[in-house]
């Protein structure tokens, strides 16, 4: 029964555990960045069919009525009507506009896109996740850092408090005890501060609990060179809607230049009722066309513009290709680097937590001072406190670059 309540006691605190995985669902779900993406396609759907609206025929109903002043001349006839008017249905559908087609293209190249935006953001997102996830898990440990230097604290001041009741040690290492008890206190309490905002932040992100996350382990290793990462970057979203945008923004210069071009449209009438001569005849057809000889300028002001836009969109994407390698370059070699680092801090941690315990011991022989012994554990608990930080940093780095890389778990 005791077992059975042990296993019990274990899967609950398991469950509890939360991943990489389930906090960027949890943000998935959560964040209305992406919802506004999804908002974005779906508005750019509706520009596409208001585009191709502008291609295809229109039907109106139409009514018109006109009162002349009569003329001086006297006499009956139907154009002498001094009240006219005409009722029917007029059916519009455009030949030739400038510039349409143009704008039907350049809509579904913006619904291109606004699907690379929204990947975009997903990415943007997931690196918010991992963010928030390792600087989740760096407070988390730390707090359990700074409580075991609480708990050694103690310890040493309930060992000195025994040792100065029987003149074995000296007020002022007692005084030093109490100092350095004080002092792990206010840490604690800093770093428990810290985690508390750091567990805010996790829970505006993705909406879940500040669980425990479970230890990290060893740090992978690269299994693919430089190259490889930057290759992959010609597929990641944002440099992909980088480029989208100089395809949209060719289209919309298109679209300006069409205002030079004349617009020709056939135009049925069918009338059900009207008066005059040609009362009784009850549909007519014809062609319009229109030139466009002199608007003012803005036809051509509107074709820079558009020329501007593009050369705007073709430095942009340049932009973001050179700042993308540079990120990757930098994560990458940082990468390397951590590794080496924490090979050199783990040799580090194990010699300060060696000499704490040899310090402790020499103590009791009255080899070393009480100072000694508590700078000892001050150096073995900040280097355990720095390795575990660089551990976490470097899982988040190589995640990180994964993200880079247009990587989604």
């Amino acid at each position: 029964m005791r077992l059975f309540f042990l296993l019990w006691i274990q899967l609950c605190f398991s469950a509890q555990a939360v991943t990489l995985k389930d906090a960027w669902h949890g943000a998935q779900k959560n964040m209305e960045s992406l919802k506004r993406a999804e908002q974005g396609i779906d508005q750019r759907e509706e520009q596409k069919t208001r585009a191709k609206a502008a291609l295809l025929p229109t039907v109106n109903g139409f009514a018109n009525y006109t009162r002349i002043d009569p003329p001086a001349t006297a006499g009956f006839s139907a154009f002498t009507l001094t009240k006219q008017y005409s009722v029917g249905v007029r059916l519009t559908q455009p030949l030739i506009r400038g510039g349409a087609y143009s704008a039907l293209k350049m809509a579904s190249e913006n619904i291109l896109l606004a699907k690379f935006q929204k990947d975009s953001t997903a990415l943007n997102l997931y690196q918010m996740v991992i963010d928030s996830f390792y600087n989740l898990k760096i407070a988390q440990t730390d707090v359990k850092n700074l409580s075991s230097l609480l708990t050694f604290s103690k310890e040493r001041l309930s060992e000195i408090r025994s040792r100065a009741q029987i003149g074995r040690s000296r007020k002022g290492e007692l005084v030093e005890a109490e100092a350095q008890l004080h002092t792990a206190e206010s840490q604690y309490q800093q770093g428990v501060m810290e985690l508390r905002q750091i567990e805010k932040n996790f829970e505006f992100l993705t909406l879940l609990g500040p669980e425990d996350i479970p230890e990290l382990g060893d740090i992978p290793k690269l299994d693919k060179k430089l190259e490889s990462f930057l290759h992959q970057l010609k597929q990641r979203p944002d440099i992909l809607a980088a480029r989208q945008q100089i395809k949209v923004a060719d289209y919309q210069v298109n679209v300006s230049k069409g205002g030079h071009y004349p617009s020709l449209d056939l135009v049925g009438n069918y009338y059900v009722d009207r008066t005059g001569i040609l009362a009784t005849s009850e549909w007519d057809a014809g062609i319009v066309l229109s030139i466009p000889f002199f608007q003012g300028g803005g036809v051509q002001s509107s074709i820079r513009e558009a020329v501007a836009s593009k050369a705007i969109a073709e430095l942009t994407a340049h932009e973001s290709v050179r700042v993308a390698q540079r990120e990757m370059s930098i994560l990458y070699q940082n990468y390397l680097q951590l590794q080496e680092q924490l090979k050199t801090l783990e040799q580090a941690l194990k010699k300060s937590e060696e000499a704490y315990k040899l310090n402790k011991k020499d103590y009791q022989f009255g080899l070393v001072t009480n100072l000694d012994v508590l700078q000892s554990l001050n150096s073995f608990i900040q280097t355990k406190r720095s390795y575990d930080s660089l551990l976490t940093m470097a899982h988040m780095n190589f995640k990180s670059l994964g993200a880079a890389a247009g990587e989604l778990p």
